[in-house]
């Protein structure tokens, strides 16, 4: 199994399980008005440095700095909140302004062609919400960029290694209403510009497969 890839997409790949329970917990905690007790109680400020190393449970606001996995950190952009569910290793963000769901997750032992083998596969988000690859994924330099379609909603994802040989790298990926897709771009840019990843080698600790 590929680390860090693990959680996302078919073919023993793991993040659709994941990401449709978690998505199930977001809504139900979001449609029953904790959302806002639980803000008030464990949200974090804006912090641009250093960064916040991420805790499951707990809510980020936008303008925060969040530390994942192999040292990789990036600012949750303005208008969205992040929480990575215990037992997963994905950020999710969401929006009260915007309509949509995001996800930033941290690759580790893969190469180029196999992140871009998986982009190319249908995504599940969740029973009955299926993004389909519109045409094939696309890759520059050390950047792969993806759309899908599902019925009336869109997806957009941008994935990226670190500029050194770490084995690090990062996947965010936005899907919500097509009228939205070039705001979901404008994310992907914006957090890729805030992404940094350290220059340390990942433990082993880090390096353990994603669930």
């Amino acid at each position: 199994m590929v680390r860090g890839i693990g959680q996302i997409g078919l073919a023993g790949m793991f993040l659709t399980l994941v990401w449709a329970c978690s998505l199930l917990v977001l809504i139900i905690v979001t449609s029953t008005g904790a959302l806002g007790a639980a803000m008030a109680l464990t949200q974090h400020q804006p912090d641009e440095s250093p960064a916040i190393h991420v805790e499951p449970g707990e809510f980020y606001r936008s303008g925060t700095r969040i530390g994942m996995t192999a040292g990789t950190s990036f600012i949750i952009p303005p208008s969205w909140q992040g929480i990575m569910p215990p037992g997963s290793r994905t950020l999710y963000l969401e929006s009260p302004k915007k309509p949509g769901i995001g996800l930033a997750v941290v690759i580790q032992d893969a190469t180029p062609e196999e992140l871009e083998d998986h982009l190319n596969e249908p995504q599940v988000i969740e029973e009955g919400y299926v993004l389909h690859p519109v045409g094939s994924a696309r890759r520059t330099d050390t950047r792969l960029t993806a759309s899908y379609h599902g019925g009336e909603n869109v997806g957009r994802a941008l994935a990226f290694f670190a500029p050194f040989d770490s084995g690090v790298g990062v996947l965010y990926l936005f899907t919500g209403p097509k009228e939205e897709a070039a705001y979901y771009e404008s994310l992907l840019e914006q957090m890729a510009v805030s992404t940094r990843f350290s220059t340390a080698r990942p433990n082993s600790s880090d390096r353990r497969d994603g669930t």
